[in-house]
Order: structure tokens, then C-alpha cells, then sequence
């Protein structure tokens, strides 16, 4: 039987939720802090939506958090905020 987590993690997992991480950007210009709409499963995902963010010059600084939640948000990044009209 292969094992992907230790003991303690799982009991980690049980008590304060699965770790997750999000980008949040600070717009140029502006004093707006805001999260963008992923979250993400592992810190690779989260630093390869952070080079991409990075490519624009939209944003003065983009930073990675993580945080502990016992939603299960799934192995892949999911868009959350789907409902929010849109205009084309």
C-alpha cells in the first residue's frame, strides 16, 4: 500500500480543512486588494497562475496565500464566480 500522507497531516486535514491557495492581486494605480476568482489545489498550480498574472502590467504586485477550508474544492481549479453576468 503506497501512502501519500502522514498520519498527522490527515488528522490536520480532519480538524482545520484541506490546504488551498489563492493569488491575490493589487491593481496598478488603485489601493484595490482583491483575491482572483481560482483556488487552487497545490502551490505549483497557484505560482503558474501567478507567472501568467504576472505578464500583464495591470497589477503593481501578485501574491500567493494559502489558507485551510473543509469545502472540498476539487483536484483542478474551478472558476467560482460563473454567475456574475457578463456583457459581450
Amino acid at each position: 500500500m503506497n501512502q501519500t500522507k502522514t498520519v498527522l497531516t490527515a488528522i490536520a486535514e480532519f480538524l482545520l480543512g484541506k490546504k488551498y491557495y489563492a493569488n491575490i492581486i493589487n491593481t496598478r494605480g488603485t489601493d484595490r486588494n482583491e483575491i482572483t476568482s481560482f483556488i487552487f489545489a497545490t502551490r505549483q498550480e497557484a505560482e503558474k497562475h501567478r507567472q501568467e498574472l504576472s505578464t500583464t502590467v495591470s497589477y503593481q504586485w501578485i501574491e500567493t496565500i494559502s489558507f485551510r477550508s473543509r469545502n472540498e474544492y476539487g483536484a483542478t481549479s474551478e472558476r467560482y464566480n460563473t454567475n456574475v453576468p457578463r456583457n459581450n
